[in-house]
């Protein structure tokens, strides 16, 4: 079977051409298959008297798989000739390209090739635009490549674009140029300069005639309708051509060569130089990123899935998923996992991790191709009509591949709903960054849909940073609230998670903000709310340990002049840390102890290690891209920092230095000399952080080297 793929500018006539050929190869007794790569899907309409077919992609949406036969998309058309058309999505809308794709897969699916064909003939939508529309171009398609062009600058720069196509694949391939006449006098000369300079011969010639106009006027091809003319000679002339196949090899030109071939402009003489211009002035958006983003590290996770991890987790937000179901199986699992880890660890879950408010737009193929706005419109009116008053409308990375308008139609809904608050989040996956970009960036759409900057502040303290994923979230915020009420204050919003949307319209309303751990996510929020809402951040961070609670206890209460509450309780929280040391000293005291971490911030370990007179060994800090704690923090006790490649080096000097105990972030095989205990990767917060760690130290060291079954054995 011979395959060709007939390409050239939109509008040059190569659906004309196409179907022309085809009715004189089906003349000779050539068994003939044209399909149509183009959403117009008119390729084969004269071949069947002006009438439409089913599309391939129609076929696609609209009929079950377990339906699905050949013969309901192919057509018969002049001579017995087969037709099929591709089709495609409205102007606008989806992605015609990957409709090319589609059609092709499903046509291999249901056996096409199986099908008793001499010659398949593609008629390709206008320019080597993608991947899609070059699909023809593969070698396990086309076997032979011909070009439609006028003698007019674009259609040969379009035609030079197909050679650089053809030549990205197998460029021995190219049958010849067609040149279809304008009927500029000059045009034969412009065509036949292209043609010597890329070695491409002319292999048919059809001047402008009003022969196409009349035959078309009745549905037919020139050679149906007027089987003697001149044209229909030169189209079985052509015929023999491409039945005989022969190629040439793909050569192009440069942009300035073609200029000077087809134009016969010498663009070198007329170059001179320009003054340089002053740089135009413009403030551009500012953007908040994560450490993977900032640094162009690879990606841990990705957008789609962090942003769901923020909105699931506010009380009274409703989260629409534009996506596939899969995608929102993945975010929702997330959340549901968290919850099954708090109860695990017998820690208090999120409320609303555990009944979310969720629906899923269930994209799929056909959306691809078709665009998905409709469906996604009838999700969000269904969340209203469910009692949604406030939506957080996540996107997929299929929506951002084929562009989809979503704001018009938030647009459209909310002139139906005006008290309907839709927020859109266009995360679309990991083009737009990992699991920790989604956080930042859902975090900010929230606050900024829904903060308001004209209340009146209320003495109250939010907490920025909140961990929505970690186990001790409610733990952790509740301890600071409980705290900022010791001092004569309260929590006014947690940002942003494990709150809800009064919580968040208010958050400007507080006097102070201050940091929960000095992380990437943390720093990028403190940035926002400064710059939009010029809230006010304690210089002191939320960090575990008895010495930084002291600190920022100490602060806030200077500020808000309750100086008094806050003495009373770093003395009880002072005591209570000595007492929690005294039953650890007799296991940990003089013991040898190797810390590996990737966090900077091991202040709260060292105070209960030099607390309980252990001997500190060495302190490593490792770089790695998965962690977005890139801060520079002032810490009492600085580590020596290494980069992930020196991994195996730290390991050889722990097994030789045999420490009793590493404590580390991630295990290592170091042999069973040396107990491991694993570094929480978001540790409670609080004055008795080490003292509680330091408890599985002393059950570590006191457990036996060797498991006691191997002694039945």
């Amino acid at each position: 079977m011979k395959r060709i793929a007939v390409y050239g500018k939109g509008g040059i006539g190569k659906s004309t051409i196409s179907s022309n050929l085809t009715a004189a190869l089906s003349e000779k007794g050539v068994k003939v298959m044209q399909i149509g790569c183009d959403p117009k899907h008119d390729s084969t309409r004269l071949l069947a008297d002006g009438a439409e077919q089913q599309t391939v992609l129609e076929y696609l949406k609209n009929v079950p798989e377990s339906e699905r036969d050949i013969g309901d998309i192919v057509g018969r058309g002049y001579k017995g000739c087969l037709c099929v058309e591709a089709g495609g999505p409205e102007p606008g809308i989806g992605c015609a390209g990957r409709g090319i794709i589609s059609a092709f897969e499903l046509l291999d699916d249901l056996g096409i090739s199986s099908v008793p064909i001499d010659i398949v003939i593609y008629d390709v939508l206008g320019d080597v635009v993608c991947g899609g529309f070059a699909v023809p171009l593969r070698n396990n398609y086309a076997d032979i490549v011909y070009i439609v062009t006028s003698g007019e600058f674009m259609s040969i720069y379009a035609a030079n674009n197909i050679l650089r196509g053809t030549a990205n694949y197998n460029p021995d391939r190219i049958g010849g140029i067609i040149f279809n006449s304008r009927g500029d006098d000059e045009e034969k000369e412009r065509v036949k300069r292209f043609s010597d300079a890329v070695g491409i011969p002319i292999v048919a010639e059809f001047a402008r005639s009003k022969e196409f106009l009349d035959a078309e006027r009745i549905g037919k091809t020139v050679v149906e309708a007027f089987p003697r003319s001149d044209i229909t000679g030169t189209f079985r002339d052509l015929a023999d051509i491409a039945i005989k196949g022969k190629k040439n090899r793909a050569r192009y030109l440069s942009e300035s060569e073609l200029e000077s071939v087809v134009l016969n402009r010498d663009i070198e003489a007329k170059k001179v130089p320009m003054e340089r211009k002053e740089k135009v002035a413009a403030k551009g958006k500012k953007r908040y990123t994560s450490r993977n983003v900032h640094r162009n590290e690879i990606l841990h996770g990705c957008a789609f899935s962090g942003a769901s991890s923020v909105t699931l987790s506010i009380d009274g937000l409703t989260t629409v998923m534009h996506s596939p179901r899969s995608c929102a199986q993945y975010a929702f699992q997330i959340a549901a996992n968290s919850v099954r880890r708090s109860c695990i660890s017998k820690r208090q879950p999120i409320p609303s991790f555990a009944d979310p408010t969720v629906h899923c737009s269930d994209m799929d193929e056909a959306v691809m191709i078709f665009g998905g706005v409709d469906e996604l419109e009838r999700s969000i009116r269904s969340a209203i009509d469910s009692g949604a008053s406030h939506i957080a409308l996540i996107t997929s990375c299929p929506s951002g591949i084929i562009g989809e308008d979503i704001r018009s139609m938030i647009q459209r809904i909310n002139s139906d709903h005006p008290a309907v608050t839709i927020i859109p989040l266009e995360e679309d996956g990991n083009m737009k960054g990992d699991f920790m970009q989604g956080v930042i960036d859902a975090s900010i759409g929230i606050v900024k849909a829904l903060a308001r900057k004209d209340v009146k502040k209320n003495g109250k303290v939010n907490l920025i940073g909140v961990k929505t994923l970690s186990t001790n979230c409610v733990s952790n915020m509740q301890f600071v609230s409980d705290v900022l009420e010791r001092v004569g204050t309260g929590l006014n919003c947690g940002c942003l998670g494990n709150t809800d949307i009064q919580s968040i319209t208010e958050i400007a309303a507080a006097d102070l903000s201050i940091m929960m751990s000095p992380d990437r996510f943390a720093l990028m929020m403190k940035d926002f709310l400064s710059d939009e809402y010029g809230l006010r951040f304690t210089e002191n961070i939320i960090r575990p340990g008895l010495g930084e609670t002291k600190r920022w206890i100490t602060e806030i209460s200077s500020k808000i002049g309750q100086e008094r509450n806050a003495q009373e309780l770093i003395e009880e929280f002072e005591k209570g840390f000595e007492d929690r040391l005294v039953p650890l000293r007799p296991d940990l005291e003089g013991r040898s102890v190797y810390i590996v971490g990737t966090n900077k911030d091991i202040d709260w370990i060292m105070e209960t290690i030099i607390g309980c007179g252990m001997n500190i060994m060495r302190t490593v800090t490792v770089d790695l891209t998965d962690h977005s704690k890139d801060y520079d923090l002032k810490v009492n006790y600085p580590a020596e920092s290494v980069s992930g490649n020196d991994i195996g080096a730290v390991k050889e000097d722990i097994m030789e230095r045999r420490p009793d105990l590493l404590i580390t972030s991630y295990p290592m095989d170091i042999g069973t000399a040396t107990e491991q205990c694993f570094i929480p990767l978001v540790p409670d917060v609080g004055p008795f952080s080490g003292p509680d760690f330091a408890v599985s130290w002393v059950r570590k060291l006191k457990a036996p080297k060797e498991e006691g079954w191997k002694d039945d054995v």
